[in-house]
């Protein structure tokens, strides 16, 4: 099954209040847990498996250190610009879609970085003592976006595979 083709900026331009709910959507809940929440703080959501922790990373993705916030900011920027190039060439639905969930959690984090040169995490999932990183509602939306996205390329796509012969 081919999926039909986008092919004018035009009408890529129906997906941006894709990114633009994922946006709103990530710092609305960040300044909810800021005004709420004293730095530190843990609350229990369902029972100790889903808790909100309120923290702050300076550093990249799930708190790993790349040299500080000024060089995750800078990557963050980077992969930013790669996702937008990639959605401008891409004509898929599907991927567009995907793509536009990456480029509004990107900008949810990449607003706190501009702000405060770190991100506001809060969502904490595990169970006792083995808790996954403390993540936000962008980094859900880049991650459920990257899984669409391999997904697409996976069982999609068709265009990377080689044409069978007859």
């Amino acid at each position: 099954m081919e999926e039909r083709k986008i092919v004018s900026i035009k009408q890529k331009l129906f997906f941006s209040p894709i990114f633009l709910f994922v946006l709103f959507l990530d710092q609305i809940t960040k300044k909810w847990i800021v005004n709420t929440m004293f730095y530190g703080d843990s609350k229990n959501i369902i029972g100790n498996i889903v808790r909100f922790t309120y923290i702050r990373n300076p550093n990249s993705v799930f708190g790993l250190k790349f040299g500080g916030p000024f060089i995750s900011t800078a990557l963050t920027i980077i992969a930013f610009i790669f996702v937008v190039f990639l959605f401008v060439k891409n004509e898929s639905r599907f991927s567009l879609v995907s793509l536009s969930f990456i480029i509004g959690g990107a900008l949810g984090n990449l607003t706190d970085r501009l702000l405060y040169m770190e991100v506001i995490d809060f969502i904490d999932v595990g169970v006792r003592r083995w808790r996954f990183a403390t993540f936000n509602v962008a980094d859900s939306f880049v991650t459920i976006g990257l899984i669409l996205i391999i997904i697409y390329f996976i069982f999609i796509d068709k265009s990377h595979k080689e044409t069978e012969s007859p």
